[in-house]
């Protein structure tokens, strides 16, 4: 029986409402910190010194990346992408955010099947409840994993319901 063990944790997954809770938990929390000066380092610039790509689908970071090189002509500018952010965070979609919005974060899953999900992620401060806030999160199956695809941004309505999506 030892002898199947590793094969067994290697095949074992989590759910896309986990790896999402995990990844906005950890992500709040790191880049709550002041990390000073850009530093050319791109995971502790941009990702709050988070390994991304463990969390990203490798499209998404390469559109990322590509937007972060281009500026201000990138592809997640307001004629080339509709979810554009300007100068919010892509995940959040907020300017700031404090690390203790990770205890408040709560998630659904929405839709999905054994490729592709949505998961629902709601933020809110410890303030009143008009600043809380929702985020659609598609997520898709790398191999054992579920990777971040596209974090959409409801413009007009900061509790989207993700169903319409």
């Amino acid at each position: 029986m030892a002898a199947f063990f590793p094969f067994w944790a290697n095949a074992q997954t989590t759910t896309p409402e986990q790896m999402t809770l995990n990844f906005y938990k950890k992500y709040m929390i790191q880049c709550a910190k002041d990390f000073g000066p850009p530093s050319g380092n791109i995971n502790r610039d941009y990702f709050c010194n988070i390994d991304i790509q463990k969390y990203i689908t490798k499209s998404l970071y390469e559109k990322i990346m590509r937007s972060q090189r281009a500026q201000p002509i990138g592809d997640l500018l307001p004629d080339t992408d509709p979810n554009y952010l300007g100068d919010s965070d892509y995940f959040t979609h907020t300017q700031d955010f404090a690390a203790e919005w990770a205890s408040l974060i709560s998630v659904k899953k929405i839709r999905g099947d054994n490729n592709q999900a949505v998961v629902r992620v709601f933020m809110a401060s410890s303030g009143p409840v008009n600043n809380a806030l929702a985020v659609c999160v598609r997520l898709q199956r790398d191999k054992n994993s579920w990777k971040i695809n596209l974090v959409d941004l409801a413009p007009e309505n900061l509790l989207p319901s993700c169903t319409d999506n």
